[in-house]
């Protein structure tokens, strides 16, 4: 368990988590925005296949017409449209859903607003929420944090729901530590807006609209900037791709949509000079944008050359 009140003895970062910060309240994006392609991509190259299965099997049918091959071919449609559904249901972890969930932490009357799939909201006090470091056994990378808050029942022993406040993408514990820290000092501290607001560099492009194909690429290459060569080029494929899938997961989800309650109870003074979303965003430089898009580029042509030589191997 960590502290509400006391600070962590670590330096705060945003981690490219806040959607806008104000006097009233901060907004975050869940935990799975940072990884969403990845799922989109990897549906698709199941689905896409096994949709031309289906399609050349009944082309092969319809233009055979014997007993036999209408026989052999319903039996690889089946399959085929069961593989197709596998690789659908696993593009809907990314598509066809809302294309964020984000949480407002309302630091004046100290409430936590979580949003959930299917327009649910989950509305609970700042001050009653248990608040722990959760690590995670992930394939291929080895561990993963979050910072878990459990919403406790009168006995303050049951839990009666969790979820994820805070997600450093990649980062280690001492980079959840950072997150929290910096989640802690806007909703404790005197001056915690104004330290906030100067320590964010980047606010996310998803306030009222879907993040545009521009930043879909800045927000999936980012993770590795630490290392352009190693990281950004050598892993430019995967990258590329996953931009793709990135692409396709927001432009077929729908942008969220806070009930009219809830704005109400978060009301932004006009004035407030700490009111700050993706409009103050200074311009990109060289290793923020141009560079990831050299490398995406790349990423395009060498699965190009991949996808050409298997084909001419295989026909």
């Amino acid at each position: 368990m960590v502290s509400i009140k006391q600070a962590s003895m670590v330096a705060p970062s945003d981690w490219l988590s806040v959607i806008k910060i104000n006097s009233t309240y901060m907004e975050l994006v869940d935990r799975w925005y940072p990884v969403k392609g990845f799922a989109a991509w990897q549906g698709a190259i199941i689905s896409i296949p096994c949709i031309g299965g289906v399609v050349a099997f009944l082309w092969l049918a319809l233009n055979k017409g014997n007993t036999e091959t209408w026989i052999f071919s319903s039996l690889a449609i089946v399959v085929f449209l069961i593989f197709a559904w596998i690789g659908y249901r696993g593009m809907r972890f990314d598509c066809f859903r809302e294309s964020h969930y984000p949480i407002r932490l309302n630091r004046k009357n100290r409430k936590v607003y979580v949003s959930r799939p299917k327009d649910t909201v989950l509305v609970v006090s700042w001050d009653d929420l248990y608040i722990c470091i959760k690590e995670n056994k992930i394939p291929l990378f080895d561990k993963s944090f979050d910072i878990r808050a459990h919403v406790l029942g009168e006995d303050g022993k049951t839990i009666k729901d969790t979820f994820t406040l805070g997600y450093p993408y990649l980062g280690d514990r001492e980079g959840v530590l950072q997150l929290w820290e910096y989640i802690r000092r806007y909703m404790e501290e005197p001056d915690g807006v104004e330290k906030s607001c100067n320590l964010t560099e980047i606010y996310l492009p998803v306030d009222g609209r879907r993040e545009g194909a521009r930043f879909g690429l800045i927000a999936t290459f980012s993770p590795a900037a630490k290392w352009p060569f190693k990281g950004q080029l050598l892993f430019s494929p995967i990258l590329a791709i996953t931009t793709l899938g990135r692409w396709l997961a927001m432009y077929t989800s729908k942008i969220p949509c806070w009930p009219e309650n809830i704005e109400a109870e978060c009301k932004v003074d006009p004035d407030d000079p700490y009111q700050k979303d993706w409009r103050s965003n200074g311009k990109y430089d060289f290793w923020e944008l141009d560079w990831p898009v050299i490398c995406f580029v790349i990423g395009l042509v060498v699965i190009g050359v991949a996808i050409g030589w298997v084909v001419r191997e295989l026909f």
